[in-house]
């Protein structure tokens, strides 16, 4: 069958979590039918059972099977390349049906090298590419589920003696780029500037000291950068089992990842669609040739589980004050004179940044917190190795979480892998039958009779998430790392049994209900807003699922393109905050909401720079 090539260099996607085990990628638009999966944990009949209003958990009728779908190549649109101009850019396919792919390169240039692991070439024209007049790489395409299938692709640029400009994201909407994800680097500089990595990291581990006793406190020292900065390094380097991200190691990247001057702070991203609102700050490793990303999770009340109801409240005002004061005019859409001047705005970003990372209420858990510091990377977490070491199938890319814990002598904090929220499994309605809540799945849940023995450690009553399964231990618990070649059973299976991956009501979920690996790859978009099933239970099932949309093709940063979902994703984000800022301020902003509108025109395809000069 053919690939589908688009064009679209692969930098990261992310904003969220995830964990580790067994095989597989995430599921697609449209998922497997219910209890069709070979799930490592099992619901014997499959089918939501009727929780209340609307059908409980019941999901929306599934489609009919689908056939084996090919993988999806991906192709960097560049225009061409030049002399001694150097270009890094992803070969990794995206199999919708999680099947085992290999991407190797059979024939490149002289002048490229390719790294199988991180399925990244790196590629610098030297005179005889200029005397060829083109770079040609040839890739072979390996799906090792179904061995006949082997196809191949080529790709070929022009090489010329001037350096070629590069593609660069255009601009989206004024909502997208002044308020939700802020990435233009005159409106980032300012906070980056005041908030360098390796101080990030230390005061992380500050902001997580208040939920600690006094006797632990008693003996911390004061954080250590340094010592942060390695134990992060220490973590990354676990993930994808990559010595180049080991300080300890002989491969250690130093001049990629040795400084943390060279981890920049590349987007600020409020978040107003959380059941706590919450900022998420997103450092990159910018002299590393693939994508690998870190960020911050903060809010303004600490994170634990301790923290009474009214924190939600005072969390959500005082985040909305200060996104409303620092951001949005006086008629509550973005601040014209911001969108205008982006220098002026970059400091209203910091003066925002600022007030979130320093607030200080009357309570004791009203005070700064963090949450959390996810990291994705295409640095070979997601690859799966021979017994030499050497590339055997996958993408590379892999998700991981980790925290500031202390150490065992209990004198200093370190960061530390930990598991991970997995997504919904099922959902009912809530007890007021106005929205939808996540729960465990019966295999997962000890007070269901259909409980299986040992698979509770993942269920998070509280979250209403199911963890990813690691058995590697020969006991379950919760995974620390997420990739696509992993928990293809799971994600097939128990996972979307109740609740397949495109039904609308995943959506309101923490995460979008579904892993960082799952959602990075997805090809379908939100919920029909038009259908009010997907947010209201008493107006039955949802009749449809999210529709489709091209293939997500792991972005973080829109680069060189935005692409379809990350647009509809911005859309929904002004929908949730217009919704949001009301709830907690009294007063309506002057946002829209172009998905409730039926006349609204929908986005088909991804706002991609030109292709030509």
């Amino acid at each position: 069958m053919n690939l589908r090539m688009r064009s679209t260099m692969a930098l990261a996607c992310w904003s969220a979590l995830l964990s580790c085990g067994g095989k597989g990628k995430p599921a697609p638009a449209a998922p497997p039918v219910p209890g069709s999966g070979t799930g490592v944990a099992t619901d014997s009949d499959g089918a939501g059972d009727s929780d209340g209003a609307g059908g409980g958990s019941a999901p929306s009728p599934a489609p009919p099977a689908i056939a084996d779908r090919s993988p999806e190549l991906f192709m960097p649109p560049l225009k061409g390349i030049g002399l001694g101009q150097t270009v890094s850019f992803s070969t990794a396919a995206i199999d919708q049906d999680l099947d085992d792919i290999a991407v190797t390169v059979s024939s490149m240039p002289a002048s490229a090298r390719f790294d199988p692991i991180t399925q990244t070439i790196t590629w610098t024209p030297t005179r005889d590419d200029v005397k060829a007049g083109k770079g040609e790489f040839s890739l072979d395409i390996k799906d090792l589920d179904h061995p006949k299938k082997v196809m191949a692709e080529t790709w070929q640029w022009p090489v010329s003696a001037k350096k070629v400009a590069l593609p660069v994201a255009p601009r989206a909407s004024d909502a997208a780029e002044t308020l939700f994800t802020i990435r233009d680097p005159r409106r980032v500089e300012a906070a980056a500037k005041a908030y360098p990595f390796d101080a990030m990291l230390a005061l992380g581990a500050t902001m997580s000291r208040p939920s600690l006793s006094a006797d632990v406190l008693a003996k911390l020292g004061p954080p250590d950068k340094k010592a942060l900065f390695r134990s992060f390094l220490k973590g990354l380097a676990a993930t994808h089992k990559n010595p180049r991200l080991d300080p300890d190691a002989k491969e250690f990247d130093k001049a990629s990842f040795g400084n943390p001057k060279d981890w920049k702070l590349v987007v600020v991203r409020p978040r107003i669609d959380k059941k706590f609102h919450e900022l998420r700050l997103v450092y990159q490793a910018v002299k590393a040739p693939e994508p690998v990303f870190a960020m911050f999770r903060v809010r303004p009340v600490q994170d634990h589980p301790a923290i009474p109801p009214e924190a939600k409240t005072e969390n959500n005002k005082v985040f909305a004050e200060l996104f409303w004061r620092h951001l949005l005019g006086t008629d509550g859409a973005p601040n014209p004179k911001l969108v205008a001047d982006p220098r002026a705005h970059g400091k209203a970003v910091l003066a925002f940044v600022k007030g979130v990372l320093t607030y200080k209420g009357k309570e004791p858990w009203a005070q700064s917190g963090f949450i959390a510091l996810p990291t994705e990377a295409r640095m070979g977490g997601g690859s799966a190795r021979n017994p030499d070491g050497s590339y055997a199938s996958g993408d590379g890319w892999a998700w991981s979480v980790v925290k500031p814990m202390v150490g065992a002598d209990g004198t200093a904090q370190s960061y530390v892998n930990i598991g991970i929220p997995g997504f919904w499994t099922q959902t009912v309605p809530s007890p007021d039958k106005k929205a939808w809540i996540g729960t465990c799945a019966p295999p997962f849940d000890p007070d269901d009779p259909k409980h299986r023995p040992g698979w509770e450690v993942l269920c998070r009553k509280a979250l209403g998430f199911v963890d990813l399964p690691d058995a590697s231990s020969g006991k379950v618990a919760p995974a620390k790392i997420d990739a696509v070649n992993l928990f293809k059973d799971h994600k097939l299976g128990p996972a979307v049994a109740r609740l397949p991956l495109d039904d609308g009501r995943r959506d309101h979920g923490e995460e979008n209900g579904m892993t960082c690996a799952q959602c990075h790859m997805r090809n379908f978009g939100v919920r029909d807003y038009a259908d009010a099933a997907t947010a209201d239970p008493s107006a039955g099932l949802p009749t449809g699922r999210n529709r489709a949309l091209p293939t997500l093709n792991f972005q973080i940063i829109p680069t060189h393109t935005w692409e379809a979902f990350t647009l509809e994703f911005m859309q929904d984000q002004e929908c949730k905050a217009k919704k949001h800022l009301e709830v907690a301020l009294g007063k309506a902003p002057a946002l829209g909401c172009p998905l409730a509108d039926p006349a609204a025109p929908r986005i088909t395809g991804p706002l991609a720079a030109p292709l030509t000069p």
